[in-house]
């Protein structure tokens, strides 16, 4: 999995000490807001900050951690153009060197890299080993030994893609008895699921009754807040049903392993709403695509260009920017980040959900079919199918099949 954040980030390490691969990489900051004004790096420039870095031929005296090492912003740039993420432009605020990515050439790079990802992925979970399972004493129907099931599935799958980054083991029992010790592999103590009226652990509903009450829950917001009519087919039904499942997985997941989840069984505090909106953004990227392939058939828009003759260029909007370096881009740092903890993923995309929702409600995605406008919703579309796989891909990994659609 190519991570062209962290090969960035190491790439400006190396160049600002001459040494690869160390640790001290982390000095360098991707920025993941106000990037217009703040860029998407940055590093400190005072010498105490980089004091180990510092050798015998440098100048202690000067003022600054550049002008020691003897170099400056053009320095940096012409450096870069060798990279696959170029700096176009360096500015100096408050002893923070801050770099600003070529965003012409960075786009096209970000959104091909995160394709051959997807596909990586995809390869890696169809031919992943399951090298963790469930303590038999936890393998029960209360609703923590369905977090500890999730808890299988979600860290099976990160095992499978980040198996390089891990410590190298045979076996993981999962269990949410802390006296089950395992004398062979490693043990993940997952958390209790509590009752966050009472503080102590639920041992009244079981994990059918709480599918069962997110999916009332779900359908309230579904009718409520997104303006969804229940139906009485089998469509309308297993579409809860899924949603259900989803939202429960991920609410059962969004908390540390070790923690324990506190869960509002109060179906009017709406608790599995975080599900909810990212499973809508799914749908909306579904719906977004299918319309726009239906308009391709019917002769309403030409075909979309291969990515190769697509002009990214014309993705001129922050959010644009952001979804890209962010999570197109940021997925597979992301990833590697989670280790076996999938909270962190749900922490990745809730964030890429809201910023989604953020960019329809302010951009047409869809637009007249006429010449001047179709290069523009060209990019947006390539850009959107593949977000769309970065999001299901993600979501695989946590056990949470997409929606295609929202029911009218």
């Amino acid at each position: 999995m190519n991570d062209l954040l962290t090969e960035f980030t190491r790439n400006l390490n190396n160049f600002l000490t001459g040494r690869d691969g160390d640790d001290k990489g982390t000095l360098i900051k991707a920025h993941s807001s106000n990037l217009q004004a703040l860029g998407d790096f940055s590093f400190p420039n005072t010498i105490t900050a980089w004091h180990e870095y510092m050798n015998e031929e440098a100048d202690l005296n000067n003022s600054n951690f550049l002008t020691c090492v003897k170099k400056d912003a053009a320095d940096i740039i012409n450096a870069s153009s060798k990279w696959k993420l170029s700096v176009r432009n360096v500015k100096f605020i408050n002893d923070r060197v801050h770099l600003f990515i070529d965003r012409r050439t960075a786009i096209r790079v970000c959104l091909e890299c995160c394709t051959a990802n997807n596909h990586w992925i995809i390869q890696k979970l169809n031919n992943k080993q399951n090298v963790a399972c469930i303590d038999p004493s936890c393998d029960g129907a209360s609703i923590t030994s369905l977090r500890v099931k999730s808890l299988v599935h979600a860290i099976n799958s990160l095992v499978a893609i980040n198996s390089g980054n891990l410590p190298e083991t045979s076996r993981i029992v999962v269990t949410s008895k802390s006296s089950n010790m395992c004398g062979a592999g490693q043990t993940v103590l997952c958390g209790p699921v509590l009752n966050a009226n009472t503080n102590v652990k639920e041992s009244i509903l079981s994990g059918e009754d709480f599918i069962k009450l997110r999916q009332n829950e779900l359908m309230l917001i579904a009718h409520h807040k997104y303006g969804l009519r229940a139906g009485t087919g089998d469509n309308w039904r297993d579409y809860i049903a899924h949603l259900g499942h989803s939202a429960v997985t991920f609410e059962l997941l969004q908390i540390q392993p070790s923690s324990a989840v506190k869960i509002n069984f109060d179906v009017s505090t709406g608790c599995s709403k975080g599900a909810a909106f990212i499973l809508y953004n799914c749908a909306r990227l579904e719906t977004i695509i299918r319309t726009f392939n239906e308009r391709v058939v019917d002769g309403t828009y030409p075909p979309l260009p291969q990515i190769a003759n697509i002009d990214f260029s014309l993705l001129t909007q922050e959010e644009e920017w952001a979804l890209v370096l962010r999570y197109a881009a940021g997925a597979a740092g992301a990833l590697a980040g989670c280790g076996a903890r999938p909270h962190t993923l749900c922490a990745f995309l809730s964030a890429m959900a809201r910023l989604l929702s953020q960019y329809y409600r302010k951009t047409r995605i869809l637009t007249e079919p006429r010449s001047h406008l179709l290069p523009v919703m060209f990019a947006r579309i390539r850009m959107l199918i593949i977000l769309n796989e970065t999001l299901k891909t993600c979501l695989r990994i946590l056990n949470i099949k997409s929606v295609s659609q929202m029911y009218h």
